[in-house]
């Protein structure tokens, strides 16, 4: 599959999407500081009798209790409407979702809150996405391998869509745990348990010496591309940054396995990617 590493592949670097100017990153961090204080705020915030919630069988009895207690009161309704109000920033500029994660503390204070908070999980995953950072992708059965700079892409549908025009046949992404000692990837469901599916997020992607890894071999299960984006509003872009040759990408390959694995793949592991 040269054509994927070929820098006129055009499938694989979209034009830039313009970005808003950096005086609205600047403006967001007062508040996002304190949407970071509210979380942790709202984190601290516990049941003071822990007292389970109280059930009567016969109905006329649950009636009357439904009707004694108050409407619940939303704990985390501040929380909510903060974070909603700084969505669409965070969405439209990724110079804004940059400051966000500068701001100490709010990455984990949302991740502490979001079991028990919607709106502080959609902020958690949010700031997850793997925004400025490099992919290492690497086609053991060719000894092939490229380095994209992805931004916005929040799953792996959108990096399948990304590769899926310079690739000539079907294919699956594996994480680099699924490697075997020849530096090849399993054929057939062996490998099933390293599959990288399009709904996975692409935070879930190891990260190996400072860049996420990923692996390309042939495919199982014809995966659905069918599926809706994470994050719709994200503009995704991307840009080949590096062409590995053969040599390169088997250095890639056995600091991967942990030794040498040999420059030409295994006929075996050829004939299974077939």
């Amino acid at each position: 599959m040269p054509d994927l590493f070929d820098r006129r592949a055009a499938a694989l670097a979209p034009p830039p999407v313009p970005t808003s100017p950096p005086g609205g990153a600047y403006s967001a961090r007062p508040r996002l500081s304190r949407l970071c204080a509210a979380l942790v705020r709202a984190a601290r915030q516990r049941s003071h009798w822990n007292e389970p919630a109280a059930f009567f069988f016969d109905p006329a009895r649950q009636a009357q209790l439904e009707a004694a207690c108050p409407a619940p009161v939303d704990p985390f309704a501040e929380i909510t409407a903060m974070v909603a109000a700084e969505m669409p920033a965070l969405l439209g500029a990724v110079e804004v979702r940059r400051v966000a994660r500068a701001v100490p503390g709010l990455n984990d204070a949302a991740t502490a809150l979001a079991p028990r908070c919607p709106a502080a999980r959609e902020l958690a995953e949010l700031l997850a996405v793997p925004d400025d950072e490099v992919f290492l992708v690497l086609t053991p059965h060719d000894r092939t391998g490229v380095r994209l700079h992805l931004r916005g892409a929040a799953d792996a549908a959108q990096l399948y869509r990304l590769l899926a025009p310079a690739l000539p046949a079907p294919f699956q992404l594996f994480t680099p745990s699924a490697l075997q000692p020849d530096g090849s990837v399993p054929a057939g469901f062996a490998g099933c348990a390293h599959w990288l599916w399009p709904t996975q997020a692409l935070a879930s992607v190891p990260r190996v010496h400072g860049e996420r890894v990923v692996c390309v071999g042939p495919t199982t299960v014809q995966p659905s591309l069918d599926v809706e984006p994470r994050f719709p509003a994200l503009a995704v872009e991307s840009e080949l940054i590096q062409t590995l040759n053969a040599f390169q990408t088997v250095a890639a390959l056995s600091r991967l396995c942990g030794h040498v694995v040999p420059v030409q793949a295994p006929v075996e592991a050829v004939a299974r990617a077939a």
